[in-house]
């Protein structure tokens, strides 16, 4: 039977090509509101004609078609992850983020409460094809000779397009993911990310830069080192017990908030007047979330900008705040109600050098509220374990990482609930409130029974916030309102990266509001100052908030590369310096005029840089 030469027998290609135009051009329209199917096609055709170019150079047609729908599936689940990332955090997410997608398992009442019935707009094809399967009838169809020719023709354009494309961006620095994403493309966005991520992790630094590194960051911070007698409270929780809790998405707006004449976090009110508080301290995670914000505690180190920093850096021997303290004779464990393996946490705490930590198999499944036990539970099953050390004088460092608040922040109501006004019922707000409202209701728990069981002097109490809990793109349009009668302004990321520092000294009545601005990173070296432990060969990014209050830090990730804070102002880039937005750090008015902090952002990026390199330069555990 003689055979024709047609292009019928690639119908599949176009196909495909075409379904998966069509979705990225529905992503593209509800990230960046972009209604050129042109400019969709110049940027994410190429990689889609290398992939199902290839995928036509297979002789089975049964093996084709597998391929065609499997990879089709692949892309629309990467579609999706980045559609209900950026709705909620604001971020393109990147492949290495999207590799922690077996984690979703733990998380799930959070991701599902993202989850809008728009999206399921990507799957429609294979409703169709499911369809189709069903109902086709099997017929004769004549054999056709694949046309190479066409294919290679295609897998060419394909090639070179994508070529010239990353060989124009590859040099590109355009610190704002959503913009890169749009400018470069959706899959051209991926593969650069995973490419600066491989060249990121190659910058070292030899033992030299390391020895003067401590140096280098004093001078880029512009800090000029105080004598220990010059330092204010030095020393004055000196072997004292360390207890760190880190709470779970927890802001610094519901601190001495009142809705309807109730105090959202009454306890919290009450220990402020006997503690150091810190109002303007900012969250700096990346990746890693609540993770990260471990990390920075107990390193003062930046956490790495593509993944988080237990999966980049659990492999390594970190120096870091328990190994400090484990010099001085402490006992350091840290405990969170969940799984250890989230977030790698199962290799993480080993690196950062803690004896022990408390999780999910340890405290069961008592009384769970979202994805784990209560923080009724984690308190109060750690405590004897800490209550034994205080018996036998053995000091300690304990760190918590409570659970409760997690986002989608829903409290049993039996829990004794916030009595909140009609308007917030059913809101993300007033259940977010509600949330705080149980986390301060824990926390007085656990502080009265410190006090019972004699511990509460011996003990220095350290309280912030890993991230933060609402998030614009999280919100509905009732929220807003809600959110700028209790903030008193517009709510803006500040309001949003806000979150609180508080450190108790159980002996010593400290009433201070301190004012400076701060981080995560300097959490550490200002409880390091109120222990009198001396950081002087200890390499860090951070500060002593108490004595050194000119601070300029940067945040990246959930900001846009280069993005910092000084005591004046915050900035993001857009694509760089001359296109950024800064915004008045104590009124969150626009700043107009902001080139004379240019080198404010020349100085952030070379911080981190640093951070980056003196992390890859860590040996391997």
């Amino acid at each position: 039977m003689q055979t024709k030469l047609n292009i019928s027998k690639h119908y599949l290609l176009f196909l495909f090509t075409f379904i998966m135009l069509i979705k990225f051009f529905i992503v593209r329209m509800m990230i960046f509101e972009q209604t050129s199917f042109f400019l969709t096609l110049i940027v994410e055709l190429s990689y889609l004609l290398i992939i199902f170019g290839a995928i036509e150079f297979i002789q089975s047609d049964r093996i084709k078609k597998i391929l065609y729908v499997t990879v089709n599936l692949i892309l629309t689940i990467l579609l999706l992850g980045v559609v209900i990332y950026y709705n909620y955090y604001g971020y393109i997410v990147t492949l290495n983020a999207l590799t922690l997608l077996d984690q979703v398992g733990t998380i799930k009442d959070s991701v599902f409460s993202l989850f809008k019935p728009i999206y399921l707009i990507l799957f429609v094809d294979f409703i169709v094809m499911l369809v189709y399967v069903i109902i086709r009838k099997k017929k004769s169809i004549p054999e056709a000779k694949k046309n190479y020719v066409l294919i290679t023709i295609f897998l060419l354009i394909g090639l070179v397009g994508t070529a010239i494309n990353l060989y124009i961006q590859k040099d590109a620095e355009i610190a704002n993911s959503v913009v890169a994403a749009e400018k470069q493309g959706i899959l051209n966005y991926e593969i650069l990310a995973v490419l600066n991520n491989v060249a990121n992790n190659n910058k070292t630094m030899t033992s030299a830069e390391i020895e003067k590194l401590p140096k280098t960051i004093q001078d880029l911070k512009g800090i000029t080192p105080l004598s220990e007698d010059q330092l204010k409270w030095h020393g004055i929780a000196e072997n004292k017990n360390i207890i760190a809790i880190q709470l779970e998405a927890f802001q610094d707006f519901p601190i001495h908030l009142e809705v309807d004449g109730q105090e959202v976090t009454p306890f919290l009110n009450d220990l402020i007047e006997e503690s150091l508080y810190f109002n303007n301290i900012f969250q700096q995670i990346g990746p890693g979330n609540t993770s990260d914000a471990e990390f920075l505690f107990n390193t003062s180190l930046y956490p790495s900008a593509w993944e988080a920093s237990s999966e980049s850096f659990g492999n390594r021997v970190i120096p870091s705040f328990p190994k400090l303290l484990k010099e001085q004779g402490y006992a350091t464990s840290t405990a969170h109600a969940n799984d250890v393996k989230f977030w790698n946490r199962i290799n993480l705490y080993p690196a950062l050098g803690f004896d022990k930590f408390y999780h999910g198999e340890f405290f069961g499944n008592e009384d769970v509220i979202g994805i784990g036990p209560s923080d009724e539970v984690l308190y109060a099953k750690v405590l004897p374990e800490l209550k034994a050390l205080h018996e036998d004088n053995q000091k300690f460092y304990a760190q918590f990482v409570s659970l409760s608040s997690h986002h989608p922040f829903k409290i049993p109501e039996t829990k004794n609930l916030l009595p909140l006004p009609e308007k917030y019922q059913g809101s993300i707000v007033g259940d977010y409130l509600q949330a705080i409202h149980y986390t301060d209701q824990t926390l007085q728990q656990f502080v009265n029974v410190l006090k019972e069981e004699g511990m509460w002097e011996d003990t220095i109490l350290v309280l912030y916030g890993d991230h933060f809990g609402l998030q614009p793109n999280g919100l509905t349009e009732t929220d807003f309102p809600l959110l700028k009668e209790l903030v008193g302004r517009d709510y803006s990321y500040l309001d949003q990266f806000n979150i609180p520092l508080i450190i108790t000294v159980g002996d010593q009545a400290i009433t201070e509001v301190n004012e400076t601005i701060g981080s995560q990173i300097d959490i550490m070296p200002t409880v390091a100052n109120l222990l009198g432990l001396s950081l002087e060969d200890y390499i860090h990014f951070g500060q002593d908030l108490v004595n050194y209050p000119d601070n300029l830090f940067g945040i990246r990730y959930y900001m846009p590369f280069g993005s910092f804070l000084n005591n004046e102002i915050s900035f993001k880039p857009l694509e760089g310096f001359d296109d950024g937005q800064a915004l008045d750090i104590h009124t969150a008015k626009t700043v107009e005029d902001f080139l004379q902090y240019e080198e404010d952002y020349d100085r952030v990026l070379k911080l981190m840089n640093l951070s980056d390199r003196y992390m890859n330069s860590l040996p391997v555990r």
